[in-house]
């Protein structure tokens, strides 16, 4: 059958009319700058190995071997302003600039460890002509810290969670405190690297995350004193993802949760402590 020219200009208008009502595929939002705060529990695997970079004879005292051991590593909370302002965060890590979506869903922002304070989860033994001597390892942020480039994308199932992939380079400045008599030896400064491939990440913070909502000192060089403003945390929130962003923060990290009486009031509940979600008393 054939049909008037007409026909098919009024057709093909509408079809132009339909597409144009259609509503336009919603850009996601733009995750601005800030900081991201991560504590690290004793046990969570972060250790300093100085297998590949020993630290080199005669260093701790006259005679003293080379040191190639791995020390598994814990956070000690870092000194802020207003003091407790983020829990018992040990390193953050400060977004310099917005990330905005492309139109293939990808955006990218700049990172910089800003602060970082670890510890020996235990002590190491050095052989000394007086005998064996015992030195605590500290870990802090060197000064001068490389500026690292991420790349976040969208998980197109929930549009609020994503993958981010990249690096993020550390200059590392390790310290060795004699437990007996506080002579400190040091700080070796070791380079990390930390390869990031699709860690999770959402917009909305997770059960219980650490948030900090105005900006805030912090202590960059472990003496104990703030010495430098950082923004509030924003919409990004790693290591979470669409499957356990609803959960319990003391459900999902169970494992690290010690408990004890209260010693205070004997006979009333007992105090929890979990290095990621805080304290509570059940």
């Amino acid at each position: 059958m054939l049909f008037p020219r007409t026909a098919f200009r009024a057709a093909g208008l509408l079809a132009l009319c339909a597409l144009i009502a259609l509503p336009a595929l919603a850009q996601p939002p733009t995750i601005k700058r800030g900081v991201d705060l991560f504590t690290t529990p004793a046990g969570s695997g972060t250790v300093v190995d100085f297998a590949s970079n020993p630290v080199p004879a005669g260093f701790f005292c006259s005679g003293s071997a080379p040191f190639t051991g791995v020390v598994p590593l814990q956070g000690v909370p870092l000194p802020t302003s207003p003091a407790g302002i983020a829990g018992t965060t040990d390193t953050i890590v400060e977004r310099l600039t917005d990330a905005v979506f492309s139109t293939t869903g990808t955006a990218t922002f700049s990172v910089v460890l800003r602060a970082m304070r670890l510890t020996g989860s235990n002590t190491i033994t050095v052989d000394c002509p007086e005998g064996p001597t015992t030195w605590r390892v500290d870990v802090c942020a060197c000064r001068l810290q490389p500026t690292n480039t991420i790349t976040v994308t969208i998980d197109p199932a929930c549009g609020t969670c994503g993958k981010a992939t990249g690096q993020l380079r550390i200059q590392a400045c390790i310290t060795f405190t004699r437990t007996d008599t506080g002579q400190v030896a040091g700080p070796l400064q070791q380079n990390i690297v930390l390869d990031f491939n699709k860690m999770d990440w959402c917009y909305k913070a997770g059960a219980r995350e650490q948030i900090v909502s105005q900006p805030f000192g912090v202590d960059t060089n472990c003496d104990g004193q703030p010495d430098l403003t950082l923004p509030a945390t924003s919409n990004f929130h790693p290591g979470w993802k669409c499957a356990n962003q609803g959960l319990d923060c003391w459900a999902q990290f169970a494992a690290l949760t010690h408990c004890h009486p209260n010693f205070t009031n004997p006979g009333s509940h007992e105090h929890c402590i979990n290095p990621v979600c805080g304290d509570r008393t059940n």
